[in-house]
């Protein structure tokens, strides 16, 4: 059993959530660019490859999209729920082995 891409997708949600609350901190921020970061697929696992910056329309207001944060901060939520799921299960079928074999 092999808990790479479980462990290497949470620490891409637990950075995306990161970036998201940078953002929203950032909100009130004249001229703030927006991050977005971009998420790719390798053997085995998730990994943030870059950050996009998103330049505001105006130096007078944040690019920042508080509805598109909020949807970020969700997704990287039960996504990580998720991947954290799957470790519990593959560390209770470990042990559950390991018992049948003792």
């Amino acid at each position: 059993m092999n808990i790479s891409p479980s462990a290497s997708a949470m620490q891409a949600s637990s950075l995306r959530m990161a970036i998201s609350a940078h953002d929203v901190a950032n909100i009130n921020t004249p001229g703030f660019s927006q991050s977005r970061p971009v998420q790719t697929s390798q053997n085995p696992g998730t990994e943030i490859s870059a950050i996009q910056k998103i330049k505001p329309a105006s130096q007078d207001y944040s690019a920042t999209d508080l509805a598109e944060e909020t949807v970020e901060q969700i997704k990287s939520e039960k996504e990580l729920a998720a991947n954290a799921s799957v470790v519990k299960t593959q560390d209770k079928m470990l042990g559950d082995l390991l018992n049948v074999l003792a």
